[in-house]
């Protein structure tokens, strides 16, 4: 500001326009907001880490991808962990597939989840954005955004031809009115709304560049600060001859947008969908083999062929002969994956 005057001058101007529109509609200097992004974990550590912490709190996150890439099974963990964090979720279903026996089976609190299940695209989007109007839901998760059919669409006949674009449209609307809501929740003081939108992926007609696309329009993508996408990778498998089982997939992930980390993160980890050899709940990552991976690649444990070393070269140093006597000792001390992660996304935001 050129001079005390002007200062004067802007500072009664600027406390007008807070009279008229609200509190903290105008700030200035120190008053401006720059609070830390608050993530939620995701239930990969592997993925956690690319992603900075977790998806970010109070924005838009799409998680799209190809059949039985785990999509759903990932959100459910992150609504888990979600509500630890004491946020309070809802999950609209709009593709009618939800079960109560599996949410509570990955952590899922069902007595304390919002849970609707959508007529309609406009429906579920005005449901959404009266949660967040009331600032007592936190969380939303839309199963699945391709899912959504517009009133319009529904009354019309097959045969008939329904508006171009009018998905996009509605869509389009929906994103710029949930943003101009967290506009007025951070005014506010109160905690921005997060959405987790589900989503399916298509293919375009052309014979340029990647053909695949999650559906819902532009608004879409420029409204998300994550945009990840999950596709699976090898089978997991266990015994031999005739008594070899699939037990488990590789989940491969690349997060093609991030406006809170470095974006363009590829990534993989173990994902068990049976009873296994590894230990590993059926519908869960195997963390204790991501941990140590990640651990390795950020200078955490040093390896010397069969050998692990835990604080090499100090006093408290531990060594193990091979990946099983690691992993044991990481179910034994399971405080030591949190604190392992914890210590790689902080060298990790050290370096963006």
């Amino acid at each position: 500001m050129s001079n005390k005057k002007d200062n004067k001058k802007i500072l009664s101007i600027i406390n007008e326009i807070n009279k008229k529109f609200g509190t903290n509609a105008v700030q200035v200097g120190s008053e401006i907001v720059t609070s830390k992004v608050e993530r939620i974990p995701t239930g990969s550590i592997s993925l956690d880490i690319a992603l900075g912490g977790g998806i970010p709190v109070g924005r838009f996150t799409e998680i799209s991808g190809a059949l039985s890439s785990t999509k759903t099974t990932q959100v459910a963990h992150i609504v888990a962990n979600a509500q630890k964090q004491g946020l309070v979720c809802l999950w609209a279903d709009a593709e009618g597939t939800t079960d109560k026996e599996y949410l509570e089976y990955l952590g899922v609190n069902i007595d304390e989840l919002i849970y609707t299940r959508p007529d309609g695209l406009e429906e579920c989007t005005q449901m959404i954005l009266d949660m967040q109007r009331s600032g007592l839901v936190n969380v939303a998760v839309i199963d699945s955004i391709e899912a959504l059919s517009p009133i319009k669409e529904q009354e019309s006949e097959m045969e008939d031809s329904v508006q171009m674009g009018i998905k996009p449209k509605l869509l389009a609307e929906f994103f710029r009115k949930y943003q101009a809501g967290n506009n007025r929740l951070v005014r506010e003081g109160k905690k921005p709304f997060t959405i987790i939108g589900i989503n399916q992926l298509r293919e375009r007609m052309s014979a340029y560049g990647d053909p695949e696309f999650s559906p819902g329009g532009r608004a879409k993508g420029f409204t998300a600060s994550v945009e990840l996408r999950l596709r699976r990778g090898d089978w997991i498998t266990q015994g031999s001859n005739s008594n070899k089982e699939i037990v488990g997939q590789v989940v491969k992930f690349k997060i093609n947008k991030n406006k809170t980390f470095k974006p363009m993160q590829t990534g993989e980890f173990d994902f068990y969908f049976a009873e296994n050899k590894a230990g590993i709940k059926p519908l869960y990552n195997d963390n204790f083999k991501s941990i140590i991976i990640e651990s390795i690649a950020w200078g955490l444990i040093d390896r010397a062929g069969a050998w692990y070393y835990l604080d090499k070269g100090t006093e408290n140093e531990k060594k193990f002969q091979g990946t099983d006597k690691l992993i044991e000792y990481f179910r034994e001390n399971p405080q030591l994956i949190e604190e392992y992660r914890n210590k790689i996304i902080e060298l990790a935001l050290s370096t963006k």
